[in-house]
């Protein structure tokens, strides 16, 4: 085999150990599976990545107390049954955020959400910061470190 084979096939390699790593297959069934559709209810925006709910739903369970407040709020929100929560107006209307406990830890799911930084073992730790929610949300902006296109790219006016 010559250099440029060798190259090539190593190139392809690599490129194929990616494409697993870059699926957006939609997760099925599971805890991670509800915890985004919990996430997605109470922040407003769905295909929220999965690596970040994994990481907000892994630093929550770690709290007894807020691992035991999520499972209220599942069973409170109806998840396990036959039909899963309306929107997050059913839940307000049946006054699942009366309970402290509940509305704590969905208010903790929202900020993780939003900020992209989450409690962890040692205090506030960041998973992401240009895919956090609050770019979602300013949709006229972006994060100061991503670039919006050429040099003036902000001199034009949105479109819309």
């Amino acid at each position: 085999m010559d250099r440029r084979g060798f190259l090539g096939g190593v190139s392809a390699l690599f490129a194929a150990s990616l494409v697993p790593a870059c699926s957006d297959d939609p997760v099925v069934d599971g805890p991670l599976a509800r915890f985004l559709s919990l996430s997605a209810l109470l922040t407003g925006f769905e295909n929220l990545p999965r690596a970040h709910g994994q990481i907000y739903l892994d630093a929550l369970r770690a709290s007894a107390e807020q691992s035991l407040a999520l499972d209220e709020l599942y069973a409170e929100a109806g998840y396990g049954r036959e039909t899963s929560p309306g929107s997050l107006a059913d839940l307000e209307a049946k006054g699942t955020f009366d309970d402290a406990r509940l509305r704590a830890v969905a208010d903790a799911i929202i900020l993780n959400w939003y900020t992209g930084v989450y409690e962890g073992a040692s205090g506030p730790e960041v998973a992401t910061y240009t895919e956090a929610l609050t770019w979602r949300a300013l949709d006229y902006t972006n994060p100061p470190s991503e670039c919006g296109g050429l040099t003036g790219f902000w001199a034009e006016s949105p479109e819309g």
